[in-house]
């Protein structure tokens, strides 16, 4: 079974089943919520949320391997998933951003990682794909599926499973989670800190009450992925964090963004 059907079989689940109202996907390019710190953490489904952004990155080559190479030395990278602490942030504008699937719902990276087929994307959350305005789209699939600025595809070539090897740099090892990937890119392309959002395996994505997550019965083998790859990020002077309040990976130190910023 090749590695796009083992994570079409894991991503299509409940889902189908539910029937949940997401985020209204027109005019999705809306001013950002402003909100004072003091209040309390947006909660989902809250429409016109937008997180601020500053997107610094520019289209270098349509490969990872070499044109984006230690390109980014010595910055400080945000990993979004689409879990529901998302919402627990208004700016990210300090730091590049690389995000995975559907995160253009809610703000712009400075970088995109998909690396699932467009049909195992479920109740209109390819067209957030389609139409992001990254520059650049990070995919090891030829044709994910119709993407309206193919110019901005790069493509990566897919390592080991379950076993980083940071060294080589013209592969990109993964597990069947793409946070985990783009952390991976995000220390090729030369960040000196990571720090991970939304890469919660908690109920709900961001954007709607979608339920149990489809990995969260792994969440024991999930950490020591985790653990594996943030063990190596350190040997290589790389500082590493977990900015989730919920998130169920305990195996990178948990801190606000703040005392990340501080780092």
């Amino acid at each position: 079974m090749s590695f796009e059907e083992r994570r079409r079989n894991l991503r299509i689940s409940i889902e189908r089943k539910r029937g949940v109202n997401p985020l209204n996907t027109k005019g999705h390019h809306m001013e950002v919520n402003t909100q004072a710190p003091h209040q309390d953490p947006p909660k989902p489904n809250q429409v016109g949320k937008r997180i601020k952004t500053k997107v610094k990155a520019s289209n270098l080559g349509k490969n990872l391997y070499p044109d984006y190479i230690n390109k980014f030395t010595g910055e400080s990278f945000i990993v979004a998933g689409c879990g529901e602490s998302i919402n627990y942030f208004d700016d990210l504008s300090n730091h590049f951003v690389i995000g995975v699937n559907d995160i253009e719902r809610i703000m712009t990276p400075d970088f995109l990682v998909v690396v699932n087929d467009h049909r195992t994307f479920l109740r209109g959350r390819w067209e957030w794909v389609r139409e992001s305005l990254s520059p650049v789209i990070f995919s090891h699939l030829d044709n994910p599926g119709p993407i309206t600025r193919r110019d901005h595809m790069v493509k990566i070539n897919l390592g080991k499973k379950n076993n980083p090897n940071l060294d080589r740099k013209d592969r990109v090892d993964h597990t069947m989670n793409s946070p985990y990937m783009a952390a991976i890119i995000a220390y090729q392309m030369g960040a000196k800190k990571i720090g991970m959002i939304g890469v919660d395996f908690t109920p709900n994505h961001f954007f709607a009450e979608t339920g149990t997550h489809k990995l969260n019965r792994h969440s024991g083998s999930i950490n020591e992925e985790y653990s594996r790859l943030g063990e190596e990020l350190k040997k290589r002077g790389v500082k590493i964090a977990n900015l989730s309040p919920i998130s169920i990976i305990d195996s990178w130190p948990r801190m606000t963004l703040e005392e990340f910023n501080s780092l």
